[in-house]
């Protein structure tokens, strides 16, 4: 990690002339293990400003009043402080534009439910995972027919566009039978009206849970999670700094604590065990 260089006064001038000329600030943060000031670039000086699509509940949603909320909020929040930027949540409402926005240096990081691929890592630098979660099947409560992936065949499955779900479920199901969405609770407020539209739902385990006990719908999950996601913070590739400065970061808060005091509020366990 790079330490902080001392110059002369008119250079520090020349220096910052063209830094705000780039479009970015930088804020110093301090090394864990050396000690050492460390320098990180961010969209605006200051603040770390960390993306999700706003429409995955408990993960990252929008009160009724407006105010921001969400596990990834919460979490988000605790890294921005621990590496002394001010937390600056943003909603897209577009889970598929998140890569997008990072690399176009909108957001600095992605905090938006987004599985560590080897195909999106292509795109962008992950960090360690931050929790571990996966897919689950669900199905109105008067289906019976559902047990597995194997029975989606020819059936009608809703989920979430862009997602790990939609690619995994196009193995088992034509195209013409895929119905996708920018919100899992559409979804599954769909598959809970009991019409032709969808035979089922994929999402995460968590998400669908909660809405179905929240909103008392008449749909349930079929089996546990199909597969394990393990979900990580993105920055733009080649992002080092901010990268290893938000591995720190995450270290810190999840050994001091904070970690499991944010997960065990919003799921009443540590989801990344």
């Amino acid at each position: 990690m790079a330490k902080r260089k001392r110059f002369y006064f008119p250079i520090t001038i020349i220096f910052l002339i063209i830094l705000t000329a780039c479009g970015g600030g930088e804020e110093a943060s301090t090394d864990a293990e050396t000690g050492d000031a460390a320098t990180v670039t961010t969209t605006e000086e200051g603040k770390l400003t960390f993306g999700s699509s706003g429409l995955y509940k408990p993960f990252n949603y929008e009160e009724l009043d407006g105010e921001m909320a969400g596990f990834e909020v919460d979490l988000g929040n605790a890294i921005a402080e621990e590496m002394g930027l001010e937390p600056n949540p943003v909603f897209t409402q577009d889970f598929g534009a998140l890569i997008e926005e990072v690399n176009s240096d909108r957001l600095d990081v992605i905090m938006g439910s987004l599985t560590i691929t080897e195909e999106r890592a292509e795109a962008v630098d992950f960090s360690e995972p931050y929790y571990v979660s996966g897919g689950v099947i669900f199905v109105h409560e008067d289906t019976d027919d559902i047990e597995s992936m194997d029975d989606l065949v020819g059936r009608n499955v809703g989920v979430i566009t862009a997602s790990t779900y939609e690619d995994l479920v196009l193995e088992y199901i034509d195209e013409d039978n895929l119905a996708t969405y920018q919100s899992d609770n559409v979804a599954i407020t769909d598959l809970a009206a009991g019409t032709d539209r969808l035979d089922a739902v994929m999402t995460d385990k968590f998400v669908g849970l909660l809405q179905i006990e929240e909103q008392d719908l008449p749909v349930k999950a079929v089996g546990d999670r199909v597969f394990d996601e393990h979900i990580g913070a993105a920055v733009r590739k080649g992002n080092q700094e901010l990268l290893d400065e938000i591995n720190r970061a995450l270290e810190v808060v999840i050994e001091n604590g904070t970690y499991d005091e944010i997960s065990q509020k919003w799921f009443g366990e540590n989801i990344l065990e």
